[in-house]
Formats: structure tokens, sequence, C-alpha cells
């Protein structure tokens, strides 16, 4: 596999790459109005100011499992925050968010992994505000036939951009309000610390230049300046146009076709689940353990085979049994031949652990 991983952070595509090909021969037709932002949580400050313009928010509402850097943004801008239960792992919500929330409450409803669908409450007068976050979930199912008040998306977590949030009103012809024009070093520094590690690790998998903690060590001091951003305003004209590159093109067709080669080839084992839905498409390949010990003996095995699983979330705490998430990416960078290297190795892993 040379210098190719498969599950960790993307890297700058071109389009004489097969990756790019197996991407950008997929379109989708987009039916929405989108306004663009440089990170998610720029997109939810966002979508928060336009509420705040139009009313007076009471309480705002979070699942009780969640992404932990969404939950410190709102906390840290907001007193009046309240959660209510559940379950990450059980995609066809029975939940009924009239039974906890009032009118002028907000409601945020994770699409988890690409496979929740939601009630429509788009009938009725009394409700709270509906926002929904697809971050995990872009092109999916409820994604593209949601009657949410607002849909939010961090679309570097799909597409190869170093940055990227879109947010759209899907029940709603009014014009949102989108930008602040405030000064935001933090967001413009990250941005230029996530571009350049994407262009180092091309470098790195496509002519064996440079070394992996180079492009490594802008990845992470990204991560860590993009938490300083506080402000929702518009992204430069690089961004624009790397988000406007791929936002048409549909990745869950060749993610499809992934998961199914992966399902079909993969060995029995009740050491994981295999988080699935029918008729949907995955994020990722998502692996649930109950065992930490195993959780984390599966995690080494991986990384010494150079392949990188994403621990989802693990400062978020759950009641289930079965509480430790792995996410493996499968997209559109990944052919025939690496899943396949990808089953075999963790095959392995399930014959050592019987």
């Amino acid at each position: 596999m040379s210098n190719k991983d498969i599950g960790s952070c993307f890297y700058e595509l071109k389009p004489g790459d097969p990756e790019y090909k197996a991407l950008t021969q997929n379109v989708v037709q987009l039916k929405h109005s989108f306004a663009f932002y440089y990170s998610g949580r720029n997109a939810f400050l966002a979508v928060f100011n336009d509420i705040e313009s139009k009313t007076t928010i009471n309480k705002i509402w979070l699942p009780s499992y969640y992404c932990d850097t969404v939950v410190n943004l709102i906390n840290s801008n907001f007193k009046n925050v309240a959660y209510y239960n559940i379950d990450p792992f059980h995609f066809e919500s029975d939940i009924d968010v009239t039974e906890f929330a009032s009118k002028d409450d907000i409601v945020i409803l994770n699409n988890f992994w690409g496979l929740s669908t939601f009630k429509d409450y788009s009938n009725i007068k009394e409700k709270p505000i509906i926002i929904e976050d697809h971050t995990h979930g872009w092109l999916s199912k409820q994604s593209l036939n949601s009657n949410a008040d607002y849909c939010i998306c961090s679309l570097r977590k799909t597409y190869p951009i170093p940055l990227g949030a879109i947010t759209w009103m899907p029940n709603s012809n009014s014009k949102q309000t989108p930008y602040k024009d405030a000064k935001d070093t933090a967001i413009i520094k990250a941005y230029l610390s996530f571009n350049n590690s994407m262009k180092l690790k091309r470098a790195f998998i496509k002519k064996d230049k440079n070394t992996k903690d180079e492009y490594l060590d802008l990845l992470n001091n990204g991560e860590s300046i993009l938490c300083e951003s506080n402000s929702y305003n518009k992204p430069n004209n690089e961004l624009l146009d790397q988000i406007n590159k791929y936002l048409a093109f549909n990745p869950n067709i060749v993610k499809a076709n992934n998961f199914n080669q992966i399902i079909g080839s993969i060995n029995k084992t009740h050491k994981f689940k295999i988080l699935k839905r029918e008729g949907f498409t995955p994020f990722g390949l998502l692996l649930l353990f109950k065992s930490e010990k195993l959780f984390i003996s599966f995690k080494n095995w991986l990384i010494s085979n150079n392949i990188y699983p994403a621990h989802l979330w693990p400062n978020t705490k759950t009641e289930s049994e079965w509480k430790y998430l792995f996410n493996l990416h499968i997209d559109f960078r990944y052919n025939i031949e690496d899943i396949s290297y990808l089953v075999e190795k963790i095959n392995i892993w399930i014959k050592n652990n019987v």
C-alpha cells in the first residue's frame, strides 16, 4: 500500500486522480439555497443568530449523545441548555420533541451516521424550532427530504476540502441573514493550516515527499485553532471555490458499493456489531464494541497495519451496554483492492480474538 492509508484525514485531489474520478462520476441535483461557512461551529452560530433576530430563545435542547465540540460551543455561548435522552444506535426515531420542548425552544436533532429519520413537525403550529445536523449524513435520505426549520452540515467530514460547512432552510422561503462581519484570525489560521496539511499529505501519498509527522502537525494545529473561532464570517473565495467544486457530487454511491463488499466478505463475530440500516448508506464502516479492552486491541492492530479508525465520540457517554464506537472511512479514496486489504486485516483480528 506504500504511503496510502485507510481511514485517516483527506488530502488534496486533482482531476487526474482515480479518487477524483470515483467521486465526480455521481452527480446529485440539489434543490435548496445554501449559505456557506468556514466551519460547522460557525454555521451553528449563524443559525442561532438568525433565530434570535426573529424570536427570544427559551431553551436549547441537545441530544444526550452528541459531538462534544458542538456541545462545548453551545454551552459557552448560551446558558439555557438542556438535554434529551437518545439512543444513538437506534435510527428510526420514536422521539416526539413536542413532549419535552415548547414553542421558542430549539431542538437539535442529529442524523446519526446518515441512518436516522425524524418525524415531520412542519404542520404543527405550536412547535419548537427544529435544527437537523447532517454532518455525518450529507445526502442521506433524511438530509435530502428534511422538513426541519434549519439544517446544518460540516462538509469537510465528507469531501476533500480543508474547511467548509453549509446551512439551508428546507421548510421556508424566508431569506436567511447569514454572515457577521467580524475579525476572526483564528478561522483564517485554521483554514491555512488544514489547507497546507492536505497539500503535504498529497505529496506524501502521491510522490513520497515529506513525512507523516509534517502533515499531521499541521492537521492537529488546525483542529486546535479551530476551537478558538467564535464568529460566522463569509468564507474566502478560495474556500468557496473548493466547496462548490465538490458540493453536487454524491459520495454515497462509492460508499455503498464498498460497504456491500465489506458486508459480503467480513467474518462473523460477537466481538463487535456493524451499525447498518436496510436501504441506507452509512457514513462509514461503523463498528460498535462492548469491551473497552477489545476496542483498544482492535485499534492497535489496525494502526499497526496503516489503518486508522476514528473513535466517535470519546468524551461523550452513553448508557448503552455497547458504547465504544469506531468509524472507518470507506469513501471514494478506496478501491476494491483497498477494501479487500481492510477486510483481510479485520478478519485476521477476528480470528485471533475468538
